[in-house]
Parts: structure tokens; C-alpha cells; sequence
């Protein structure tokens, strides 16, 4: 079984068509990447996949189970995180505590035993903290913790965003447009952490990304929209070396 299926799905907005026919599989720990120009469709296919919207057509199934009627927080308590193209983090919350909200999602404490701070209550508390401590301490953000996260430079921001995904134990992580506003340094340093993450915590991760030398490097299958139409889809190589890619959004072959 496919951990992700896109089912022939169509996002129409009045008369604009985003995204056509789509049909698309990601399958248990995978990497795959999706390309296309800018407006070719590709943040509205993770908005459909994560609840934002319903598509005009189509299905999208998690395991086999459709998510085209669940809500944003329904498909994160399934197992589907995400980041977004511009950050989103709390940027006066600490390090710490810009992860501690992913945990909401799992807290079976409630108003009674949090004011009265009981022992069901404290311990779930304790597994919280411990949970934090050992993503920091994984991502080599410990240090950081206490400091507010809009002190952090642009590649460390992006890291906590994606170690706040992280921390709802998703099985499958979106990744929209991560190397953004990156320098080349962050890049590389970026390319390691996405494969550490699949290898580490075995989970399938869907990359939207622009710049090919993230794409062509951490990506094991990409497949390319243009004009919210799936125009190709295969290997790096055989992305990079597809007429149909250099024509619609390459410009030349990639390297």
C-alpha cells in the first residue's frame, strides 16, 4: 500500500485551473521532490494534501483513508506535517517552546488535572520536556533552547520549523520551498539534515523546491508540474535530462 495516493484531482478556483488531473503515489520512506515554474500548482497540491483545500475533483488517500473532508488539524493527527515556503514560527516564543506546541496534539491532560497540577498531569508534562530535550539535542539546537527564535539566523529558524513538524511524529513530512532564502552553505548543510531525517526517523518526506542542486541531491523520484499538469516524473536524471523539463521550466540542462 502507497503511504500517499493523489487521485486524479483537480483544484479549479472560479475559472483558473491550479491543478489538473493530478494523479500521483509516494510510497513508505521515500524522498520525492516536485519542480514546476513559479504558479505551476504545486503549494495548492500540499494545501489539498494537508486539508487546506478540498479539491474541486479527485481524492487524495493517507494510508488508504480518503482526507479530502478532514480539516488541517485532522490530517496532522493522522500523520501528514508540513512546513511552509515563508517561515511560521512564534518568533517571540523560545526555541523551546516553538516545539513544545506540537505536542498539544497529544496531551490527554485536562482542565481539571492541569490547574491542579496532579500526577497524570506532571508526568505527561515531564515526557513533553524530555521529547524537546532529545530533538534539541538531535538537531544541535540544545543551546539555543531559551532563545527567542527570531534571534536565530535564517538557516537555524528553518531547522526549528522543521524539528517543530518533527515533533508530532509524523509519517509523512512536506517540505515546501525549505532551501529558500538560504546561502550555499545552509544548502549543503540542508541537503544533510533532510536525508538524516528520513533515515533517522524512517518517515517519507514530499519536497517542493526551486533550487536543483537541493532537488537533484537529496531526491530519489520528482516529478514536474506545468500549468498544474503533471508533465513528467522520474529519476533525477531522467528529470534533468526530460525535453519537456528543459522547455517548460529548466532552460537548460541541470548539473
Amino acid at each position: 500500500m502507497n503511504l500517499l495516493e493523489i487521485d486524479n484531482c483537480t483544484m479549479r478556483f472560479g475559472g483558473l485551473t491550479c491543478v489538473d488531473k493530478l494523479n500521483a503515489q509516494i510510497g513508505k520512506d521515500e524522498l520525492i521532490g516536485m519542480i514546476g515554474p513559479n504558479g505551476a500548482g504545486k503549494t495548492t497540491v500540499f494545501n489539498i494534501v494537508t486539508g487546506v483545500y478540498n479539491p474541486t475533483e479527485g481524492d487524495v488517500r493517507f494510508l488508504g483513508q480518503s482526507v479530502v473532508p478532514f480539516k488541517p488539524y485532522q490530517v496532522a493527527e493522522l500523520g501528514i506535517s508540513r512546513t511552509f515556503q515563508n517561515i511560521r514560527l512564534f518568533s517571540s516564543l523560545s526555541v523551546r517552546d516553538n516545539i513544545r506546541v506540537s505536542f498539544v496534539k497529544n496531551l490527554k491532560a485536562g482542565f481539571f488535572q492541569s490547574v491542579f497540577q496532579i500526577k497524570s498531569f506532571l508526568d505527561e508534562e515531564k515526557g513533553f520536556e524530555d521529547r524537546t530535550d532529545e530533538l534539541l539535542e538531535i538537531f544541535g539546537l540544545y543551546d539555543a533552547g531559551n532563545e527567542a527564535a527570531k534571534s536565530l539566523p535564517y538557516g537555524e529558524q528553518r531547522k526549528v520549523e522543521i524539528v517543530r513538524a518533527l515533533a508530532t511524529s509524523p509519517q509523512l513530512l512536506l517540505l515546501d520551498e525549505p532551501a529558500a532564502g538560504m546561502n550555499p552553505t545552509e544548502k549543503v548543510d540542508l541537503m544533510n539534515l533532510i536525508k538524516m531525517v528520513k533515515d533517522k526517523f524512517k518517515i517519507s518526506i514530499f519536497l517542493i523546491e526551486h533550487d536543483m542542486k537541493v532537488v537533484m541531491g537529496v531526491c530519489e523520484r520528482i516529478f514536474v508540474l506545468d500549468y498544474g499538469k503533471k508533465i513528467a516524473e522520474g529519476k533525477p536524471e531522467e528529470i534533468k535530462n526530460n525535453p519537456k523539463v528543459i522547455e517548460a521550466y529548466l532552460g537548460e540542462t541541470a548539473h
